[in-house]
């Protein structure tokens, strides 16, 4: 297990290099910023001091080797913009809201299609199940922002029963519901039809039929016994739908202007703000390795079966 473990850390940091390799080349593909934020009229001998102050004067491969060191340093660079914050508190700053969000998105994804799901199984063919068929067709076929939009009209413009957003610091609770169910709306359609069909599978096995033998009650069997088994392949598309999640939020955050690293990407994408972009993309990459590590981890609880020599 411990050499499990240590490959899939070497994996990880290998993706790591190559996601911020790829996104450093990508942004500097796109030209000098200061040539594009300074104005027409500014002396070309303040450019240059731009260019000095935000060590863009430069060579690319140097520019990439100090972004390297700032990793282990935790310097990541100073901020284009006006203010001149340092990349990492700027980042900081917005990713509790991000948290908040993706955190709601989960929760509300994993309860609403682990208990649809499993109604349907155990009553297939039902009212219950078609309805829960239904959900998972329209959830997945329902684009983001365009769930958003409706959630926005019907219960922001007609019912007046909830803000359309701006973060939960200034809304509270009431603000983080539409972002929540808009986002995670997708992947509660996932979840269903995943726990459905593992759980009929697993209801129809002989250690199932076994239990049943036993005499306990169905409530246990059902939740205790066989969500558990059932529930592994929720964990794989947990992995999954974390970056999913993660690139979702980008457009959730910009239709309900939640303050968050989404938002905070598009922006600095749009202003060509390199250090901000690096540090969004790197810590976020780091975020998905690591729960994708920790979904590992967690199958040799879930099935006994599973081992890694």
């Amino acid at each position: 297990m411990t050499q499990y473990i240590a490959k899939r850390m070497i994996q990880g940091v290998i993706t790591m290099w190559l996601v911020t390799l790829l996104v450093f080349a990508l942004l500097r593909i796109t030209g000098n910023p200061v040539d594009y934020l300074a104005p027409p009229d500014m002396p070309h001998q303040d450019r240059n001091y731009l260019k000095k102050l935000y060590g863009l004067d430069q060579p690319a491969w140097k520019q990439y080797l100090l972004f390297n060191k700032g990793i282990f340093t935790g310097d990541f660079g100073r901020s284009f913009s006006g203010t001149q914050q340092p990349a990492l508190e700027v980042f900081w700053a917005r990713l509790p809201a991000t948290l908040h969000l993706a955190g709601a998105a989960l929760l509300f994804s994993i309860v609403a299609g682990v208990g649809i799901g499993v109604v349907s199984a155990t009553r297939p063919d039902s009212i219950f199940d078609r309805v829960g068929k239904l959900l998972a067709i329209t959830g997945q076929g329902m684009p983001v922002y365009w769930l958003g939009l409706l959630l926005i009209m019907l219960f922001v413009v007609y019912l007046r029963w909830l803000p359309t957003g701006g973060g939960i610091d200034r809304l509270g609770l009431k603000g983080l519901i539409l972002p929540a169910v808009s986002l995670g709306w997708a992947f509660v359609a996932a979840h269903t039809r995943i726990v459905r069909s593992s759980m009929i599978e697993v209801l129809e096995s002989d250690y199932i039929k076994m239990i049943r033998a036993k005499g306990l009650p169905r409530r246990i069997i059902i939740w205790k016994h066989a969500l558990k088994n059932a529930s592994i392949p929720v964990f794989t598309l947990f992995a999954v739908n974390f970056a999913a999640i993660v690139s979702g939020a980008v457009i959730t955050e910009a239709v309900f202007t939640w303050p968050g690293i989404g938002s905070l990407l598009v922006d600095a994408i749009l202003s060509r703000d390199y250090a901000v972009v690096q540090t969004v993309v790197f810590f976020t990459a780091l975020m998905v390795v690591i729960v994708n590590l920790l979904v590992d981890l967690v199958y040799g609880w879930l099935d006994p079966r599973i081992r890694v020599e």
